[in-house]
């Protein structure tokens, strides 16, 4: 059998955890290629009157390096929840977007990578604020020209 190229979009959330263990319940395979993948939004410019450039210039900086470290620090929880789950596939890899549309970002990395199958999972909400609700599986499920799986919340 071929090896796959399967996309998890991560957020940090039980959701994203437990699709992450579905997959490696029911469909992983010694010979996968995992891509974890973390969807950021970037942050705001201030664009209030009587605020000047160099400060609102500042706190973007500031506002993209907390993203940054939220996005290593969830990569590292990963490789850590990997390695307590025993995850034993081909190779992983971890990917960071910043987009404002989650779901385009899943598909578009998708498209990129030539993923052959991505799971999502179901209204999560993480510490990285970014949007990844019912409404971002709904539209990778309805987008993306590729395999979906959507693990729902837990009953």
């Amino acid at each position: 059998m071929a090896s796959r190229k399967v996309l998890l979009p991560v957020d940090g959330s039980q959701h994203s955890d437990r699709a992450l263990d579905w997959y490696n319940q029911h469909l992983r395979r010694p010979d996968d290629h995992v891509i974890f993948l973390m969807v950021a939004e970037p942050p705001p410019m201030l664009r209030s009157a009587g605020v000047p450039m160099e400060e609102a210039t500042r706190a973007y900086g500031d506002s993209m390096s907390q993203a940054v470290k939220a996005g290593r620090e969830l990569a590292d929880r990963m490789q850590r929840r990997c390695t307590a789950i025993k995850l034993e596939v081909a190779g992983v890899r971890f990917l960071e977007r910043l987009a404002t549309n989650a779901g385009e970002a899943i598909v578009q990395v998708a498209d990129e990578e030539s993923i052959d199958l991505i799971i999502v999972g179901n209204r999560g909400l993480g510490t990285v604020r970014r949007t990844f609700l019912g409404s971002v599986s709904d539209f990778v499920l309805h987008h993306a020209n590729r395999p979906v799986a959507v693990v729902p919340p837990a009953k």
